[in-house]
């Protein structure tokens, strides 16, 4: 049976794959690599690399397996380099709501705000329209909404910023492998345009949810749009 190796760089939790995986052809193995296991993801080295992040999943990995490698959001920068160093090519490498290298610019305010709202509200299993003007009004709805104290939610939109800080530093100066990637879009993307086809043969499939619930309640239809290269080919008789 094909194994499914999913790249994941935190945020959401790694328990998010199980309940995808029950969605998918029985007896698909999963296979959850957390960058955050890695000493210079988790550090925010300045000197880590995509490469060198991808060389050490390398070492993880039994290069006899057939897989699908997918990678979500910056995991999936280290999976199309990843997909170029395995022996044996990945089945399909897929990258989720991944934004490519050549487009990757230091996230605004704003957009921090947002994908921090979206990211607590996914936590919690509660979707709401939040305000993001501002910080100081966004974090007093997320805790009016008993989301955790507004010390809290405010620690945790910086602890975000440097996340997102570092994984702009760590992809924007990348040069892609060129391997031939599905890439999957949600309709509430964190980007406009994720920037693939200049780079790489890509195959581009859009699914329900933003960045976060693509993986949480719009879980069944990612799924379904993973299932073709997880599905067992039929015996000829």
């Amino acid at each position: 049976m094909t194994e499914l190796c999913v790249i994941h760089p935190g945020e959401l939790s790694p328990l998010s794959w199980p309940r995808i995986v029950r969605h998918l052809p029985a007896g698909t193995r999963l296979r959850v690599l957390e960058l955050e296991a890695l000493n210079g993801y988790w550090e925010h080295d300045p000197n880590a690399t995509v490469n060198g992040l991808a060389d050490r999943l390398r070492l993880t990995l039994d290069p006899r397996t057939e897989r699908v490698l997918m990678g979500w959001g910056v995991g999936g920068v280290i999976a199309e380099a990843l997909a170029a160093r395995l022996t044996v090519a990945p089945r399909r490498t897929v990258l989720l709501d991944t934004l490519a290298p050549r487009l990757a610019r230091r996230p605004t305010d704003a957009a921090l705000r947002r994908s921090y709202a979206l990211l607590v509200c996914a936590r919690r299993g509660r979707p709401h329209a939040i305000p993001t003007d501002a910080l100081d009004p966004m974090v007093a709805r997320l805790s009016e909404l008993g989301f955790g104290s507004q010390e809290a939610l405010r620690k945790g939109f910086f602890q975000h910023q440097r996340a997102r800080q570092f994984d702009q530093r760590l992809i924007s100066g990348h040069h892609p492998a060129g391997v031939p990637l599905t890439v999957v879009q949600p309709t509430g993307s964190l980007h406009a345009d994720l920037g693939w086809e200049l780079t790489n043969p890509v195959e581009t499939l859009t699914v329900g949810g933003d960045h976060y619930t693509m993986l949480t309640e719009h879980a069944v239809p990612l799924a379904l749009a993973l299932s073709r290269w997880l599905t067992p080919p039929l015996a000829v008789a």
